[in-house]
């Protein structure tokens, strides 16, 4: 049936193409159609099943992530907490040693202290000591050279006493000898005794 310019119209070719391909390819497209058919149910079917088990695995994977991100912020938590007991505990101990060292210091400075205070008082003891027993030593020397002067005196003394009496014997010799040549009226040659 041709158009009125030979041509066949556009719907009725169609239809004619389908007709022909049916009577060729009838039955083989059927099976292919039911084929691809089965194939897109199975197709969506399976992308579902992946879709499902993604989302499945997603969420068990953001379930895991969670609680372990959980585990390990609380145990960042209790180590932190445990940094800051221990650092707390470093800084109490080293407040109590230095509070101990503090104490020792100012203990051995009083011992210091007292000793030093000792030995200034022992010092000066011994120094008062000394000075009276180099006073005594002075006094003791003093009196022994008063003693050994006075002692020098005394001989000094005899020996004017001893020099007095000799003038005095050679005053009666020559009184003696001058008595005696007076009687015999001859002077004895000049023996004369200097006078005192």
């Amino acid at each position: 049936m041709l158009a009125g310019n030979g041509q066949i119209p556009g719907s009725e070719a169609a239809v004619g193409v389908d007709k022909i391909r049916d009577l060729l390819f009838g039955n083989q497209m059927q099976d292919y159609d039911r084929r691809f058919s089965k194939l897109e149910e199975r197709f969506l079917q399976r992308f579902k099943d992946i879709e499902a088990d993604t989302a499945r695995n997603l969420g068990a994977f953001e379930s895991n992530s969670k609680k372990q991100i959980e585990s390990v912020s609380t145990q960042l938590r209790e180590e932190k907490d445990q940094r800051v007991d221990a650092e707390k505990g470093i800084e109490r101990t080293m407040r109590d040693q230095n509070e101990g060292v503090e104490k020792r210091l100012r203990a051995i400075s009083d011992q210091l202290s007292r000793l030093e205070r000792e030995i200034g008082d022992r010092l000066t003891q011994e120094v008062q000591s000394l000075r009276d027993e180099i006073k005594r030593k002075h006094e003791d020397t003093n009196h022994t050279i008063e003693k050994m002067f006075a002692e020098l005196s005394s001989v000094k003394t005899d020996r004017n006493l001893l020099a007095g009496l000799f003038v005095e014997v050679a005053r009666c010799l020559n009184q003696d000898i001058a008595t005696k040549s007076n009687g015999n009226g001859v002077a004895a040659p000049g023996r004369t005794w200097p006078a005192a």
